[in-house]
């Protein structure tokens, strides 16, 4: 996969800019800061996930002044260039595939998958278990179709289910079918979640002791409200009819996949506990590469990978590692304040100077 032309329009800094990629290529996008580097980034990430990784609310997005701002793109899959287009106003949001309205998010996510590594992905340990939720939610719904039904399905059942919980006297019929309901969902949405965890599990066995040296064992553990090697429909009907009296008093419901959670052990210790910046550092990398490697298999292509200031806070030896891990045909963004200093082999590195824009035109340089 990758991204072979992406024009922002009246988007973060840029007023009207266009920029032209290589297919499977390294980009560098090198400027000093505050010259629109991450925001480049930004709406490469949004265009994947329809959210940006550095602000909730849309307005930050728009251009200064601005009513409104769209990002096109047009990316390579299989052989086939697809035109994409976001247009966001006054709080809504129009997308469109080959010039055509897509109504639904889901057929959106995900055609220009993109897996992105920025300075805020260090409180992926230590922040609230939702952060890691997302992780996965963002993943999984880009690659199956079935977890993205099961999901939307088990959000919604849980908020009508806390709304009976609500009413006094709650019909007892309605009360149990709804909770059926939410149990069946809610088993599709935690066997996948414990698949996608096995499999990055497998694949950080490969890439974690690359830049541990070899010393370290590195293991992700999923979290949820059931044992996941028990019959999942048995274990949460029993919880549930147990837990019934409780939920009703506090009125709300108290277990589900809406409390999962992400566990990180190096060497058999929680990572917030035991882990340097360094450690987790090189355990978001090898995370990230493992994400990789689990697109490509399931999709038969890599996505567009995504490093927003990585190098800076990467020594010589591990920055020459994540180079050499990189899959030769993956095209790959990379954002520097100044000249990234590794050995490429002999990948096709593509430099793009970036200066903030001066009267609405973007002063970009471009050499290989």
């Amino acid at each position: 996969m990758n991204l072979l032309e992406l024009h922002l329009h009246q988007f973060r800094s840029y007023h009207e800019s266009v920029f032209r990629f290589e297919p499977g290529a390294i980009h560098i996008l090198e400027g000093a800061n505050a010259q629109g580097k991450t925001n480049i980034i930004e709406a490469i990430a949004y265009i994947s996930n329809l959210r940006s990784f550095r602000t909730r609310n849309l307005r930050d997005l728009t251009e200064h002044g601005q009513p409104s701002f769209s990002i096109d793109a047009v990316c390579e899959h299989g052989g086939i260039r697809e035109p994409l287009r976001i247009y966001h106003e006054a709080g809504k949001k129009k997308l469109f595939r080959f010039g055509n309205p897509v109504a639904s998010f889901s057929r959106f996510v995900g055609t220009l998958n993109a897996v992105l590594f920025s300075p805020d992905d260090m409180m992926f340990f230590s922040g609230a278990p939702v952060l890691r939720r997302r992780f996965m939610d963002t993943e999984l719904v880009k690659l199956s179709q079935s977890y993205t039904s099961a999901l939307r399905a088990s959000q919604k059942l849980l908020k009508n289910r806390n709304a009976l919980l609500k009413k006094k006297q709650p019909e007892p019929f309605l009360l149990e079918t709804v909770t059926e309901q939410l149990v069946d969902t809610q088993r599709t949405v935690i066997r996948q979640r414990q698949g996608f965890v096995n499999r990055l599990n497998e694949r950080l066995r490969e890439f974690y002791p690359v830049f541990s040296g070899g010393t370290e064992h590195l293991e992700i553990q999923y979290r949820t409200f059931v044992d996941t090697e028990r019959n999942l429909e048995t274990q949460m009907k029993d919880l549930y009819r147990k837990t019934r009296e409780r939920d009703l008093r506090f009125s709300v419901t108290g277990d589900g996949i809406h409390k999962d959670d992400l566990v990180f052990l190096l060497n058999g210790y929680p990572m917030t506990a035991v882990g340097s910046q360094g450690q987790k550092r090189s355990a978001l990398l090898a995370l990230k590469l493992s994400l990789c490697s689990i697109i490509q298999e399931k999709t038969g292509q890599y996505p567009v990978f995504l490093l927003d200031d990585v190098f800076s806070e990467l020594d010589p030896v591990r920055r020459q590692k994540l180079i050499d891990l990189i899959p030769q045909n993956m095209q790959v963004f990379i954002t520097a304040a100044e000249p990234v200093q590794a050995d490429f082999g002999n990948r096709m590195v593509c430099v793009h100077h970036i200066k903030k824009e001066i009267n609405g035109k973007d002063k970009q340089n471009e050499s290989q």
